[in-house]
């Protein structure tokens, strides 16, 4: 099985050369350059071990690799030798066929620092460093997740979430936890390009970034989610295998997502610059970085671990989902936070209140408190109300409501207008707008 050669037919000879600096990447060398299609000098990528040298590497996607390929590139680590001198300049050449016997001969004569990996070699190396390619492609592979919490801690966050919104504590809700973790790949780059026009360079532009790509959809997190993960440390475990089934996979491969995201950091990066011509006459330019221009300095697939609660009270149902990392959460779903009535979302547990009647959770617009036991809650739907002669007084108990009629009926004409706030304060109003006439009339 390792011994048959890496299926990647498909691929053309640029393709090849993108495919081996990815795994390049994968192996741990720095600012990996892809050289532009001619003027390669004899190598076509160039990048940096962790130690600080330059490595050239040549890519050869055929069949057989002759002596000239290496005399190729010994002639372009002397150059490179000359240009950079503090430094140590090594090579290698990466071919999906093999080399012959002269080219590995004459390797071993001039003695110098290149490194020859053929098809074989290439498949171990690909095997040591988990890449699989199919059709030339690199799938995602990984058990890597951002440190999760388990059950009870799900369950007890919703239920420290309950237990703010008034009135919670008298209720106890039912709360069922369950978990999946979703595949998301964590990308940091780098923008380097200048723009040109007949003045010269116009724009000389430098910038980094960092996005989340959703293995799933293919598409961008929010940019709040994206703050949420890449905040603070990044502490990742190995996912049980009794989770295993928990794991959603990956539906695109490396290329495709770094496809996207390349699409995306050009978009996010493309700007207007303003200008004057040699003839004094002001121009606007758009910028726009090209795909040389932007470097992947880190690609790193991940799985988020998302809880979703579903909480009953009553018979309303609510749902929390939140992403985990570490002892932090973030909410993409609150239904605690959010009031059955009008749909608002809150801020703040605190700003809610649970009906005892129905179980909804209500915001303080549409809930009532009992007047006569002034802490009893309850929603408008089912909160009782009793009319005065203008003023409404709304109740929770039934007991409560009968005992207040009760006690209104029993009271004089003036107790009763006293406790309808409403006909008392225009009672009062329109005696004070009677004295004004009044003494308007006799001031005359």
């Amino acid at each position: 099985m390792e011994d048959k050669p890496l299926m990647l037919d498909s691929l053309d000879g640029y393709q090849f050369e993108e495919l081996i600096a990815k795994i390049m990447k994968k192996k741990g060398y720095e600012n990996i350059r892809v050289t532009p299609k001619s003027k390669d000098g004899g190598k076509d990528i160039v990048m940096e071990n962790p130690e600080g040298d330059i490595i050239l590497v040549e890519c050869k996607h055929q069949n057989f690799v002759g002596r000239p390929v290496i005399q190729k590139l010994q002639g372009a680590m002397n150059h490179e030798e000359e240009k950079h001198s503090e430094k140590e300049v090594k090579g290698i050449i990466v071919t999906s066929g093999s080399f012959s016997k002269e080219a590995i001969d004459y390797n071993k004569e001039i003695g110098q620092d290149i490194e020859l990996i053929d098809g074989k070699k290439l498949r171990i190396l690909c095997k040591e460093l988990n890449v699989v390619i199919l059709n030339g492609k690199v799938q995602i592979l990984t058990n890597k997740s951002f440190r999760d919490i388990n059950e009870k801690e799900s369950k007890d966050l919703a239920q420290k979430g309950y237990s703010k919104i008034y009135w919670g504590k008298k209720h106890t809700p039912t709360i069922k936890a369950n978990l999946e973790f979703n595949p998301a790949c964590f990308i940091k780059y780098n923008v380097d390009f200048d723009t040109h026009t007949s003045v010269g360079c116009i724009d000389n532009y430098s910038d980094s970034g960092e996005i989340i790509i959703d293995g799933i959809t293919g598409k961008d997190l929010d940019e709040d989610a994206t703050e949420f993960f890449f905040s603070g440390r990044i502490d990742t475990e190995e996912i049980k295998d009794s989770n295993e089934q928990k794991k959603t996979p990956f539906e695109f491969t490396e290329n495709d997502i770094e496809e996207h995201a390349i699409n995306h950091i050009m978009g996010e990066h493309t700007h207007e610059v303003s200008y004057t011509g040699n003839n004094n006459v002001s121009y606007s330019k758009t910028c726009i970085p090209k795909r040389r221009d932007i470097d992947i300095k880190q690609f790193f697939p991940v799985y988020l671990p998302i809880w979703t609660n579903e909480i009953e009270i009553m018979k309303q149902k609510y749902k929390q989902e939140f992403y985990v990392k570490g002892n932090n959460q973030f909410y993409i779903e609150d239904d605690l936070k959010k009031c059955k009535i009008c749909e608002r979302e809150k801020d703040d547990y605190r700003d809610m209140s649970i009906c005892p009647e129905c179980g909804r959770v209500v915001c303080h617009s549409h809930v009532k408190i009992d007047y006569l036991d002034k802490e009893t809650p309850i929603c408008e739907i089912h909160a009782k109300p009793l009319q005065l002669w203008i003023q409404n007084k709304y109740f929770a108990k039934k007991e409560n409501l009968k005992e207040y009629k009760e006690w209104w009926e029993s009271q004089n004409f003036f107790q009763k207008l006293y406790e309808d706030k409403i006909a008392f304060g225009l009672s009062i109003g329109g005696v004070i707008l009677f004295l004004f006439i009044l003494f308007s009339i006799i001031g005359h």
